[in-house]
């Protein structure tokens, strides 16, 4: 084996086992069997190549549509989601569901919040005008949430829900463009890396069979 093809070889293993740490806490082939409700699909799971695929058209759908769903006001549901939509968007499962570590107790509220104070802005600016928040309203809506307990407010919480939800598409848009271009950046040098590794390789064998320039004198 060649220099370069210990290299190669040595760069590749590298790689994989980063990816691999990276997912280890993710839904994989190995391990889909442990997640709840993802379980009674892992079977069907494993024979779709597609959402296990870090493709860069498998992988850019996944990052825009995880980007926006783990800004939703949907928390407790987002990777049963995610697995849906990895299925009708054929888009790697593992990096949608990565993406909702995202929302999590310590984040949702702040990101809800960001999430309707973007909505409510980009209605004003079209016309529609949606009041603020305030910190007594944001408790009150936690509390009734809670203890279900809406009553005639339940039409403030359809207004609330959709102003977020509105915002997250918009946030989760920005975000999942940003991601598809960094990850379409690193796929293409990561890509151009090998080329280059392979390019070497095979520069050093034709070298290495080429006879000597002094060989072919001789017998001229």
């Amino acid at each position: 084996m060649t220099a370069e093809e210990s290299e190669f070889n040595k760069t590749k293993r590298r790689r994989i086992r980063r990816v691999k740490k990276w997912l280890r806490p993710l839904p994989r082939r190995t391990n889909i069997h442990r997640y709840p409700i993802l379980k009674f699909f892992a079977e069907s799971a494993r024979k779709r190549v597609y959402i296990w695929s870090f493709r860069v058209e498998h992988a850019v759908p996944a990052i825009q549509a995880g980007s926006i769903l783990t800004l939703m006001p949907l928390y407790g549901i987002q990777v049963p989601l995610a697995f849906l939509l990895a299925l009708i968007l054929r888009a790697n499962l593992p990096i949608i569901a990565g993406l909702q570590i995202v929302s999590n107790p310590l984040t949702v509220l702040p990101i809800w919040y960001a999430g309707y104070q973007t909505g409510r802005i980009f209605l004003n600016l079209i016309g529609v005008e949606v009041a603020p928040l305030h910190h007594e309203e944001v408790r009150l809506l936690l509390d009734n949430f809670i203890h279900g307990a809406w009553g005639n407010k339940f039409d403030n919480l359809a207004t609330v829900f959709g102003v977020t939800n509105l915002g997250a598409v918009i946030m989760g848009t920005f975000f999942g463009l940003i991601g598809s271009v960094t990850y379409r950046i690193v796929a293409n040098r990561t890509a151009a890396s090998y080329a280059l590794l392979r390019s070497k390789i095979n520069d050093r064998k034709l070298k290495s069979d080429s006879p000597p320039a002094n060989q072919d004198s001789k017998h001229d």
